[in-house]
């Protein structure tokens, strides 16, 4: 993989490092990881003292958010991301809390979206009687859209989401930080962890930048019918960061480009070790139309050992005086190799840490790659036309 005049012509894979290092200074996305942070803080600071937060939205408004969260170490406050509009699991949650002790959290970038609108309305029905300003909170971009209005007749607080990036890649945004900073993470270091990528990006050349290299490899692969691309996280605290980067690489490559043709690869997400018994016969002996990308760990949190010395089946003695962190990474191993012996295309990502700041660095490395391989496949990767017609439909039928 490190090779890259064996995957694209080299004049093609400077011209791509040259795209990202241009947008480095041009894209918002980059320009605004600065930004002040000073009013999410204070909102976080609001919201920590309730027992329950309820973070209201979908696609882009939320996976950013939960993937990020997913390293709160603390009990409290509990976050409840309701992303979707099953009634069923909504009113589970509902009321399971109290809202006299909950804060409510609703995020939509253009303001008109009707699963987020239709969530708000339910929640403002049932905390009626209750201090509605104290405990709502819209975060929407600035101008007329319906949930400002919602949010004006109300008089509910309000945060700006920035009206110049999507919501796909919002994550180091109030969109990501905000749930980060409630839920005790240090943002800071998360957006620290995504400035390190970018100024590698800066001095790096095609043969050393691994946004490139990732982006590169897996253009090479499609042209040969590859085009299925599995990311396999060995922790379970990075199933949501796969979910995240489904999203991100979907709506970014998934279209058509300036000659009409169909591109894109399918994104697939699995975790380690539970698909291996799930999915792994699949890969090894299925069709070879996939390309593997194996998220691992190798500090895993620490555990005593286990005591097998009494019994005699070699599947109990195997396991004697180890941990569960150690077959943890025995296995990552033994599907890697497995993979690599069945000449299944894949690469390691491997972090010594999973940190606030190595999942930053983590985040922007997937979206780099995500430009890199929109660039190389042609397809505008900032817009989702073809999802407009499902909206449109949606509400006609309502």
């Amino acid at each position: 993989m490190n090779d890259t005049s064996t995957l694209v012509d080299s004049a093609k894979a400077e011209q791509t490092l040259r795209y990202l290092q241009q947008l480095v200074t041009t894209l918002p996305l980059f320009k605004r990881l600065n930004d002040d942070l000073t009013l999410v803080k204070k909102q976080a600071d609001h919201f920590r003292q309730f027992k329950d937060i309820i973070i209201l939205g979908t696609g882009g408004s939320s996976l950013g958010g939960q993937a990020i969260t997913a390293l709160q170490e603390s009990s409290t406050p509990r976050l409840h991301f309701l992303d979707n509009i099953d009634a069923y699991t909504f009113d589970k949650v509902i009321k399971s809390v109290s809202p006299a002790h909950t804060g409510v959290i609703a995020i939509s970038k253009s303001g008109n979206t009707a699963e987020t609108l239709m969530q708000l309305l339910t929640c403002l029905d049932v905390w009626q009687g209750t201090p509605l300003d104290h405990h709502f909170l819209i975060v929407s971009e600035p101008g007329e859209n319906a949930i400002r209005e919602v949010a004006t007749k109300f008089s509910l607080p309000t945060l700006d989401h920035p009206n110049d990036i999507g919501g796909r890649f919002s994550a180091f945004t109030v969109v990501g930080m905000l749930p980060a900073f409630i839920a005790g993470i240090d943002g800071q270091s998360i957006i620290q962890g995504a400035g390190d990528v970018l100024a590698n990006l800066q001095e790096a050349t095609i043969h050393d930048c691994p946004s490139l290299v990732g982006a590169l490899t897996q253009a090479s692969l499609y042209k040969q019918g590859v085009n299925l691309s599995v990311l396999f996280t060995y922790c379970n605290r990075l199933q949501l960061l796969a979910s995240w980067y489904c999203q991100l690489w979907a709506e970014s490559v998934g279209k058509k480009n300036a000659a009409g043709q169909h591109q894109g690869t399918t994104p697939i997400r699995a975790t380690g070790a539970t698909d291996q018994h799930s999915q792994l016969q699949l890969y090894l002996d299925g069709p070879r139309d996939k390309f593997f990308t194996v998220l691992t760990l190798t500090q895993q949190h620490p555990l005593e050992p286990v005591q097998a010395e009494s019994f005699q089946h070699p599947a109990l003695t195997t396991l004697h005086n180890k941990t569960m962190g150690q077959l943890m990474i025995a296995e990552q191993k033994a599907t890697i190799d497995t993979l690599r012996l069945n000449n299944c295309p894949l690469r390691e990502l491997k972090l010594d840490q999973l940190t606030p700041k190595s999942l930053g660095s983590l985040m922007m490395h997937f979206i780099l790659e995500t430009l890199a391989m929109a660039h190389l496949l042609d397809v505008n990767p900032f817009d989702q036309p073809a999802v407009e017609q499902g909206k449109k439909l949606a509400l006609e039928y309502l």
